[in-house]
């Protein structure tokens, strides 16, 4: 019979997996600008967008809630991320917190400068704004992220009005 793991243990090996596609990305990213591409943010922009949009497609068409829950389907998910909900959550609006984020801690191990962490956050970022394009007339914002010098992440999603 195989190993078994814990619960610890696999958050541990998913949030690494994680870290190593956020060092990932800066690696293309820095290779990139030395290569002398001008201008290529807006394509890996709608690259992530087009994944975020395509893995959100396999739940549907859901309203803010359903965002959240999709988004934030299991404890795994939950462990690696720091999950918290804010307020109360419905069919309009949902509210969520990550106090953990494995690209961050990937991209300050390789040394990056907060003006790299931030461009590269907001490139991955497309990935959760591709992801609530499946939604019912949602839009999401992201006021604050670790990525961005904040202690946490937080995502709003709202329906439009």
């Amino acid at each position: 019979m195989g190993k078994t793991y814990s619960e610890e243990e696999v958050i541990q090996r998913v949030y690494d997996a994680n870290k190593q596609r956020g060092k990932y990305l800066a690696f293309i990213v820095r290779e990139l600008d030395q290569a002398g591409f001008k201008d290529f943010d807006g394509a890996l922009r709608k690259a992530i967008f087009n994944f975020g949009k395509d893995k959100g497609a396999k739940c549907g068409n859901f309203d803010a809630k359903g965002f959240m829950n999709c988004l934030i389907n299991d404890d795994v998910i939950k462990g690696i991320v720091g999950y918290e909900e804010v307020g109360t959550s419905d069919e309009s609006r949902a509210e969520f917190t990550f106090s953990r984020c494995p690209l961050e801690e990937g991209w300050k191990e390789m040394g990056l400068s907060l003006d790299e962490r931030h461009r590269l956050c907001s490139i991955a970022s497309e990935h959760d704004f591709g992801f609530i394009a499946n939604g019912e007339d949602l839009k999401l914002e992201m006021p604050e992220g670790i990525g961005l010098g904040n202690s946490s992440c937080r995502l709003v999603a709202k329906k439009k009005a």
